[in-house]
């Protein structure tokens, strides 16, 4: 096969990040003779530098559509294991904002901590590798080794401490990634089987018009691949291994995971859904809604009895999911995309509050950040605002648009059943945050709270308000990201 030069602009994104990957590995294990600062200044301004030109491409060719690796189909259109369309754009940029948030929270922890440098970045840009593809991927087989390749390095990134907790989160992930990889790959060999190919595009085109029995081994098969994203993803009942993961793997890490690995899941089975492998009245997209409903309900349920924060936004993310999954149950790739990018804002911002928190109160209690808005009304009013826009709450516009989107797919495809269950789930999340936010007006019962924020800290915390606060007055520009 040759390349083109489409082909290589298709790629251009995922190649840059696995170069600079590299790039960073090798500065770190032969640059020994620099000090450990200058190798992180080095290191961090290096994979800034590679994401950042991930956005700008994505910018200047949104709107284009570039396939790759095609060759001609036997019936239908071309065969492309690889495709660059708006759609991808928009995942890309929501991935690679996620990423870059992710390294400018790490940039003033890194040092102070025992996590090597050199290895948490070049982890980090390899993961964002394999969401840039699995968000391109059009076979079946591209997106699972690029599923993989988000997945075992941040399986990895959780035991970087090298700690008890960090190593025990670190196994359970990996373990669960292995099972859904084995019950992935039994339906994608299985839809090999009853359609003869692993494109996208063919297999949809195929699925059209099978025999019953043959439609049974379909379905059956479909409901395998799902299963195996709804683990990667956490959705309930294969969420087990969430909490314990978060509450063990460093802040900046567990920040990774419900951001920029959490989207590429979430991107991976939209891919699915989009390209035609559930269709419209699709007994797979009822599995999916009625996904979507268990995991809104469980993971807010759950929250609700929480008293540490990171637990909390484990099974809030948890929660989160379900939001995502109902929209996309119904095929709406704008109403996922623009909720996905506001989710991922916020919950940098709020993982960035809760890291500086925690730097100073190792307990991580919800009742440490009593006294917040007295002592650091700066930090409170940010994290308040975080929370309130994943509540969906006024003057959270970017939440409760999204939110509404959400409710407007679900609607407009007659699922009303799953409107009510999304409603009452509104509400029980409702309680959630706000029981945080009442806690930083309460008097701290010893200690006074205070903590020394860092100036990298407080910029990052800003910056990801302010995209926030845009983001609410323009919330248009979020459904625009799919288009």
């Amino acid at each position: 096969m040759t390349l083109t030069w489409t082909d290589w602009q298709a790629i251009a994104v995922p190649l840059v990040l696995a170069i600079g990957a590299v790039a960073v590995l090798l500065i770190d294990s032969f640059w020994k003779s620099a000090s450990a600062e200058l190798r992180h200044t080095v290191v961090t301004l290096l994979t800034s530098a590679v994401i950042l030109f991930g956005l700008v491409f994505v910018w200047a060719q949104r709107g284009g559509f570039k396939p790759a690796f095609c060759r001609p189909a036997v019936e239908g259109p071309a065969e492309c294991s690889f495709v660059f369309e708006p759609l991808t754009a928009g995942l890309w940029a929501v991935l690679l904002v996620g990423g870059l948030g992710v390294v400018g929270l790490s940039t003033y922890r890194l040092l102070a901590s025992d996590v090597p440098i050199g290895e948490y970045h070049f982890l980090l840009l390899s993961a964002l590798t394999g969401a840039t593809v699995l968000a391109g991927a059009r076979d079946l087989a591209t997106l699972v080794i690029a599923l993989e390749v988000v997945s075992l390095p941040s399986f990895a990134m959780v035991g970087l401490r090298r700690d008890r907790r960090g190593s025990e989160g670190a196994m359970k992930a990996f373990l669960v990634s292995v099972l859904s990889t084995a019950v992935m790959l039994f339906g994608v060999s299985y839809l090999y089987g009853v359609t003869g190919s692993l494109y996208l595009t063919t297999i949809a085109n195929r699925l059209t018009g099978l025999a019953p029995d043959l439609g049974r081994v379909a379905f059956a098969a479909g409901l395998f691949v799902i299963v195996g994203f709804a683990f990667k993803i956490a959705a309930v009942p294969f969420h087990g291994w969430l909490p314990d993961t978060y509450v063990g793997a460093p802040v900046e890490v567990t920040t990774f995971l419900a951001v920029v690995s959490k989207s590429a899941g979430v991107a991976g089975l939209l891919v699915l859904v989009t390209a035609g492998i559930a269709p419209d009245g699709s007994d797979l997209r009822t599995v999916i809604a009625i996904l979507a409903a268990v995991t809104m309900t469980v993971g807010n349920v759950a929250a609700l009895r929480q008293v540490e924060a990171v637990r909390l936004l484990a099974w809030s993310s948890i929660g989160q999911v379900g939001f995502l999954l109902a929209p996309l149950a119904v095929g709406d790739a704008q109403a996922v995309v623009g909720y996905l990018a506001a989710y991922v804002v916020v919950t940098l911002g709020a993982f960035g509050a809760v890291a500086v928190v925690q730097r100073h109160r190792r307990g991580g209690l919800l009742t440490d950040y009593r006294g917040m808005v007295r002592s650091e009304p700066g930090l409170a009013a940010a994290l308040i605002f975080f929370l309130v826009v994943l509540a969906g709450l006024p003057p959270g516009l970017a939440g409760l648009f999204t939110k509404f989107a959400a409710f407007q797919a679900v609607i407009d495809a007659h699922l009303g059943w799953l409107a009510i269950v999304m409603a009452i789930n509104v509400m029980i999340g409702l309680a959630v945050y706000l029981r945080w936010v009442a806690e930083l007006f309460r008097l701290p019962a010893d200690d006074p709270f205070s903590v020394d924020i860092e100036t990298p800290a407080v910029a990052m915390i800003s910056l990801f308000a302010a995209v926030a606060a845009v983001l609410s007055v323009l919330p248009s520009v979020l459904f625009a990201l799919a288009t």
